[in-house]
């Protein structure tokens, strides 16, 4: 063993304990970890008289998570299925659901499995890492429905 390494570990231990003790917790520099839930849809000016819709936190900030696991207003996840079924309805979603398309897609507000395999179904579509989580790297390539919802433009 080197010398001072059983010093180290003892440091270690009590860096542990004072942060489990404190409530500090160290990230190890996930970006979902620092990005707070959507807690609605705002609008997005995108050019001319357009307007999108996107999940949003207030009415300006549009980096927000929505996902599996992760508590999102009902509305929220209604009007985000509502998206991905008008501009993705002809794209078949993720397995084990890959016989079934977006546009059959429950708008029921539950961001299950169906709506997650619809959401990478989506992602790969455009680009985007496909994790079946909504966030920064989804929006900034997909589409959403114009504030008339008519058509779909990209963010």
């Amino acid at each position: 063993m080197k010398e001072g390494s059983g010093l180290r570990r003892f440091g270690v231990g009590v860096a542990a304990v004072l942060m489990a003790v404190t409530g500090v917790v160290v990230s190890g520099g996930s970006a979902s970890a620092a990005t707070p839930l959507c807690d609605r849809m705002a609008s997005h000016h995108v050019g001319g008289n357009i307007d999108i819709l996107v999940p949003a936190i207030g009415a300006n900030r549009h980096t927000c998570l929505i996902g599996s696991g992760l508590v999102a207003n009902y509305k929220i996840v209604v009007q985000f299925q509502a998206t991905m079924v008008k501009c993705y309805g002809g794209l078949r979603l993720a397995s084990p659901y890959g016989d079934e398309f977006i546009r059959d897609l429950d708008m029921d507000g539950s961001f299950g499995p169906r709506t997650q395999a619809a959401l990478k179904a989506v992602q790969k579509s455009v680009g985007a890492t496909v994790d079946g989580s909504y966030g920064p790297n989804t929006r900034d390539r997909m589409k959403f429905v114009d504030n008339r919802d008519r058509y779909c433009y990209a963010y």
